[in-house]
């Protein structure tokens, strides 16, 4: 993930050294994490389910051609 993309994030807060800005600075940084590993693993999830439809599209389409070619009565 680039930076520049975070920067946004970084700098909605107007604090300076005297102002507590440090513990603001450490809840930013701890947002940017925890919403990064929650899109990840929300992508895995749904990379998982893309890769099973895909799978169960190629069976369906495999046993719809064995239908086509089955001799008729």
């Amino acid at each position: 993930m680039s930076l520049a993309l975070l920067l946004p994030l970084a700098q909605h807060t107007n604090a300076g050294p005297s102002t507590g800005g440090h513990g603001e600075l450490v809840m930013t940084i701890m947002i940017v994490v925890v919403l990064s590993v929650i899109w990840t693993a929300l992508g895995v999830v749904c990379w998982i389910f893309w890769r099973a439809k895909k799978r169960e599209d190629a069976a369906r389409a495999e046993a719809e051609v064995e239908w086509r070619n089955a001799p008729s009565s």
